[in-house]
C-alpha cells in the first residue's frame, strides 16, 4: 500500500516538474490526469518554460475542453497564491509573480479544444495557403452525416429526374440507391482515395441460364420426391429455394440480375448430407458420386465466373454514381462554406 503511495507521489512530482520531459500518463478515470495536467501547465508558464500564446490542449469533448480550461486557470491563481506568500520575493519570484499574472490576463490567447477546433483554428490563421474561405464555419459529425445524407438524396431525386444513364443502369441491375447509403458514407469519409471503376460490362444471362436449366433438370433426377422440411443437407435446402426463386422468376429471366440472384443460391458448398438422399449404403454412395461433382461442376464452370462480372459491373455501376454523388456533396459543402 505505502510503495503504490509512493510510486504515485513521485508520478505526479514528475508531471509537475519534469516540464522538458515528454511523460506519457496512463491512469482510470478519476485518478486525477486532468488535474495533473493543469498543473504541470501552470508550472510550465510560471517558470517561463511553456508561452502561453504557444500551447494547445487538444481533448476528446467540447465538456472536457471546458474542464480543462478552468482547472488550468484554478492553478495559475494557486501558483500566484504561492508565490505571494512570500515576505520577500527573490528578483526570479518577482519574474513568476508577473508570468502568472500576465497569464490570468490573457487566458484567451491559450488553446484548449477538440482536435477539430484546433484544425479549424489553424485553417483560420492561414486560410489562403490551406485555399479555404476565411469565414468557413466547421461542421461536427452529426451535422457532416446529415449534409451528406441530404446530399446523396438530393443526386438521387435529381439523377432520378433527369433521366440519369448510370442511374438507370443501376436500377435495371436491381440496385437501389438507399442500398448504397453506407458506401456513400464510406467514399466521402476517404474522399482523399480514387476508387478505380475498371471497365466490366454485364455478363451475358442466355447461356448462364442455359447452363441452370440444365442443371436443375439433372439434379432433379436424383432429389427425393419429396424434401423433408426439417432437411440438414445445404443441396436440398437450395433445391426447395431455387423452386420458389424460378416461380417467382419465370417471366423474367432474361434479366442478367435475375440469373446471378439464382445462381447466387447455388454458390454453396457441395457436399451432401447422405442419409436425406438413401436409405441403403449403396445408394447413398451412388448419389453422393453423381450429385457432388454435378453440382461442383456447375459451380466452378458457370456460377462462379458469372457472379463474379456480374458482381464488378454493378461495382462499375455503384462507384460511377458514388463518385459523382461524391463530387457533387464536396460542391455542396462548399457553396455553403463548411468544412467537416
Amino acid at each position: 500500500m505505502n510503495d503504490s503511495r509512493a510510486i504515485d507521489e513521485e508520478s505526479r512530482r514528475l508531471i509537475r516538474e519534469e516540464l522538458l520531459a515528454n511523460i506519457l500518463v496512463e491512469a482510470g478515470a478519476g485518478s486525477g490526469k486532468t488535474q495533473m495536467l493543469a498543473e504541470r501547465m501552470a508550472a510550465g508558464v510560471a517558470a517561463g518554460v511553456y508561452p502561453l500564446e504557444q500551447m494547445a490542449a487538444v481533448t476528446f469533448t467540447r465538456k472536457a475542453a471546458s474542464e480543462l480550461r478552468g482547472r488550468f486557470h484554478l492553478a495559475l491563481e494557486a501558483e500566484l497564491e504561492e508565490s505571494r506568500k512570500k515576505a520577500r520575493p527573490s528578483t526570479a519570484e518577482q519574474r513568476r509573480i508577473i508570468r502568472i499574472e500576465s497569464a490570468l490576463s490573457n487566458l484567451e490567447r491559450f488553446f484548449a479544444g477538440t482536435i477539430h477546433s484546433f484544425c479549424a483554428r489553424l485553417l483560420r490563421e492561414r486560410p489562403v495557403e490551406s485555399g479555404v474561405a476565411p469565414g468557413f464555419t466547421e461542421l461536427d459529425e452529426t451535422q457532416d452525416l446529415e449534409l451528406r445524407q441530404q446530399s446523396w438524396r438530393d443526386f438521387v431525386t435529381s439523377a432520378r429526374a433527369n433521366g440519369d444513364p448510370d442511374l438507370v443502369a443501376l436500377l435495371e441491375a436491381d440496385i437501389r440507391p438507399q442500398d448504397l447509403d453506407s458506401a456513400f458514407a464510406t467514399v466521402c469519409v476517404n474522399e482523399d482515395v480514387d476508387f478505380p471503376v475498371g471497365e466490366a460490362g454485364s455478363p451475358n444471362p442466355k447461356p448462364a441460364l442455359t447452363a441452370l436449366q440444365k442443371f436443375w433438370k439433372e439434379l432433379q433426377k436424383h432429389l427425393p420426391s419429396e424434401i423433408e422440411d426439417d432437411t440438414t443437407c445445404k443441396i436440398q435446402q437450395k433445391a426447395r429455394e431455387f423452386r420458389a426463386q424460378m416461380r417467382v422468376s419465370r417471366h423474367r429471366l432474361d434479366r442478367p440480375s435475375v440469373i446471378a440472384s439464382l445462381l447466387q443460391t447455388w454458390d454453396c458448398a457441395s457436399k451432401i448430407t447422405q442419409n436425406r438422399w438413401a436409405d441403403t449404403a449403396a445408394d447413398k454412395k451412388r448419389l453422393r458420386d453423381l450429385v457432388e461433382p454435378l453440382h461442383e461442376h456447375f459451380r466452378a464452370e458457370v456460377v462462379q465466373p458469372y457472379l463474379w462480372q456480374w458482381r464488378q459491373y454493378v461495382y462499375r455501376l455503384s462507384m460511377t454514381l458514388l463518385i459523382r454523388a461524391r463530387e457533387q456533396a464536396a460542391v455542396e459543402r462548399r457553396r455553403v462554406n463548411a468544412l467537416n
